[in-house]
């Protein structure tokens, strides 16, 4: 870790497109999360972004430049809601992080961006406890599961089900 590279020392190897999509989604990290922290890793070849919180770095994303594409990866990426799939990271059983790739133009729209760059820094910023307990729990979406729901079965929201327990029904209108 470098903190005294500019990013542009690593994006100033890449080819030209690579480079102006690096720089255009290093403006919309800032421009999302003002107070971000920008350091280049020369290691993993990659520009990090962290919010400095109670004396610790909380990493919550990435750009990695390669020849052909670019990615904006997600630290805690496997805690980010991704209903479309549009993550990448999954398919590769990458514990913790997920990434878009843009090959190498910029191909979502930018308040799809922003909404995941905001997301990612809410989720950096938690203790590390509940992020650790959120993982321990997170399962893979299973959006399209309802599907197979039964057609006579009836779906109860949470809510439904706490207040059917404390009137003493068993969450078929059926008292228990």
């Amino acid at each position: 870790m470098n903190d005294e590279l500019p990013a542009e020392f690593l994006l100033d190897g890449f080819p030209t497109a690579i480079r102006e999509t690096g720089r255009i989604l290093r403006s919309l990290i800032f421009a999302t999360v003002p107070d971000a922290v920008e350091t280049v890793r020369t290691g993993w070849r990659w520009i990090a972004y962290s919010l400095p919180e109670a004396g610790r770095v909380r990493n919550f994303a990435w750009i990695g430049p390669e020849r052909r594409h670019i990615h904006l990866g997600f630290e805690h990426g496997t805690l980010l809601d991704d209903p479309e799939h549009l993550l990448h990271g999954a398919e590769e059983r990458l514990r913790k992080f997920r990434y878009f790739t843009f090959e190498p133009a910029i191909d979502i729209d930018e308040a799809i961006l922003v909404d995941y760059i905001e997301r990612a820094a809410r989720i950096a910023v938690m203790p590390s406890a509940v992020r650790r307990s959120l993982a321990e729990t997170a399962v893979e979406p299973v959006s399209d599961a309802l599907d197979d729901v039964p057609p006579d079965w009836e779906l109860l929201d949470n809510r439904e089900l706490r207040s059917n327990r404390r009137s003493g029904e068993t969450g078929n209108g059926e008292p228990s």
